[in-house]
């Protein structure tokens, strides 16, 4: 099998492994984002739900990017040829970076969520972090060229 062939199986088999690990945590997981959220708009909150500006929200496991980050950590520790703390160090910092666009996605939704078409807001803003996981992708790419980890070809 070759190396691409390879890389593709790893990657497909660690993205299901990962996010099915991650997907038995999602309730939890959203029930620490919104003690953070909470404490950060200064709202009361009880489990999952927040009570902002008069309105009931709820974090659910949707709202946790569980999906995202096992993609982004099944990219990084497909990667072959790469030692393994480099793989961590950066697995550290990426799902810092996506909890914390997240956070702050989260917040946006719901500073906006008077605005009349809330639905479009909350999609429209809920978009971005896919995008940040793919950024945070190719940046370990450049890392590992630029480190001379992987050879252009």
């Amino acid at each position: 099998m070759d190396d691409r062939k390879k890389y593709l199986l790893n990657f497909f088999i660690l993205l299901i492994l990962i996010y099915l690990f991650l997907k038995n945590f999602e309730i939890e997981i959203a029930k620490l984002l919104t003690i953070i959220i909470g404490s950060i708009l200064n709202t009361h909150y009880f489990e999952n739900k927040l009570i902002y500006n008069g309105m009931i929200f709820s974090i659910i496991p949707a709202c946790t990017c569980s999906f995202e980050i096992a993609l982004f950590l099944s990219y990084i520790f497909a990667t072959p040829k790469t030692p393994i703390k480099y793989k961590l160090i950066y697995s550290i910092f990426g799902i810092l970076v996506i909890n914390i666009t997240n956070i702050l996605r989260i917040i946006f939704i719901l500073k906006n969520a008077h605005l009349a078409n809330y639905t479009l807001i909350h999609d429209i803003i809920s978009f971005i972090i896919f995008p940040i996981a793919l950024t945070l992708n190719v940046i370990w790419v450049k890392i590992l060229l630029k480190i001379g980890v992987v050879k252009k070809e």
